[in-house]
């Protein structure tokens, strides 16, 4: 990746979390992530997809495709066409969001530098697309090529217009990818459903995500950007994706302990020796939620027991398994409460080492 302006690196715990939030009341929602998820933790930039068209997720990723129109029909989002009403309603509710951020954050006394977004990773984005004659993005070489530029391209506008409206310098993008295996392995059905669209060669795949990442992390004399890629990590052949995103530079992986096995866990120890970042799914929002003790130490013995020490723990951000779209808002503030004395004790411990 290029070559990114000087910021401080993170090397201490901390907590963040998913995006997507219940309600339609961005600002109620500002008002809980800047409560409990202010510095030394990561805030967030929410989603509400309960304002309904245009808020969902392939709607607000699609307002970012840069100068490629797009409307919807009964099938889906289609692109390569002049913006329809709930276009218009997406790009408007985008931007309600970022100047709503804006006040939210020049209202601080010490604004904060740090955000974190979600938007979908490019090929699921490209597999949830349409063209014209009703077929996915994905099952047109020269239309998947043009949409993943155009997406990166459109991203990368997003956080330079935020870096310039607000005081952040420091961008995790997290890239939600639920249909890369679906592409890789040729499972997603054609517009007719009687057969599968051929699959993607993962050399395609990688050389598409090296420039995605290319113009992403173009030099900004005002802000980085840190990409951040969540694969289902019970995807089977989750060891050869992580592989493949590694070979093109991912440098952060979300990942879910919960059923992962020894191999996986290998994997991931292999990854941060090599310099990247985990972000720990540790607690399901809405669940009962363990003590202080009780949830660090499950988290220190896998920790440990790859080898590492407790003074590379800074390698770790915690974070939900799952986002809040089914709680109600003391759900969410309990959760985000739980995994910030998790991280509080962890980073003692790192610090103690």
């Amino acid at each position: 990746m290029p070559e990114q302006p000087h910021q401080p690196e993170r090397n201490d715990v901390h907590a963040t979390a998913f995006c997507q939030f219940p309600g339609t009341d961005p600002l109620q929602i500002h008002e809980i992530i800047r409560g409990e998820l202010g510095e030394p933790n990561l805030a967030v930039f929410p989603q509400l997809a309960d304002r309904g068209v245009g808020a969902d997720a392939v709607g607000r990723s699609a307002t970012l495709l840069a100068e490629i129109g797009f409307d919807l029909q009964p099938h889906g989002w289609r692109v390569g066409v002049n913006d329809g009403v709930d276009a218009r309603r997406a790009r408007s509710i985008l931007r309600s969001d970022e100047n709503l951020l804006a006040d939210v954050l020049g209202a601080e006394q010490k604004p904060a530098q740090r955000l974190k977004l979600t938007v979908l990773g490019p090929w699921s984005l490209a597999a949830r697309l349409y063209l014209s004659s009703g077929e996915r993005t994905v099952s047109d070489h020269g239309a998947r090529r043009d949409i993943i530029a155009a997406y990166a391209h459109g991203l990368k506008e997003h956080l330079d217009r935020l870096a310039r409206i607000t005081s952040v310098r420091s961008f995790t993008l997290q890239l939600d990818e639920p249909q890369f295996a679906d592409v890789l392995d040729g499972t997603i059905k054609t517009s007719s459903g009687y057969r599968t669209l051929r699959s993607i060669p993962r050399s395609e795949v990688r050389n598409s995500y090296e420039e995605f990442f290319k113009v992403l992390c173009a030099d900004s004399p005002q802000h980085q950007i840190q990409p951040l890629l969540n694969l289902p990590t019970g995807d089977e052949r989750w060891i050869e994706r992580m592989d493949l995103l590694t070979q093109a530079g991912t440098t952060a992986v979300a990942v879910d302990p919960q059923g992962m096995g020894h191999r996986q866990w290998e994997r991931v120890a292999g990854f941060v020796e090599g310099g990247g970042r985990v972000f720990l799914q540790v607690l399901a929002p809405g669940l009962r939620a363990p003590g202080v003790v009780e949830a660090v130490h499950s988290i220190l013995r896998p920790w440990r027991q790859l080898g590492f020490a407790d003074s590379q723990l800074g390698s770790m951000t915690l974070m939900p398994r799952g986002d809040f779209t089914r709680c109600t808002s003391a759900e969410a503030v309990s959760t985000l409460q739980h995994l910030s004395s998790y991280a509080q004790a962890l980073e003692q411990t790192r610090v103690d080492a």
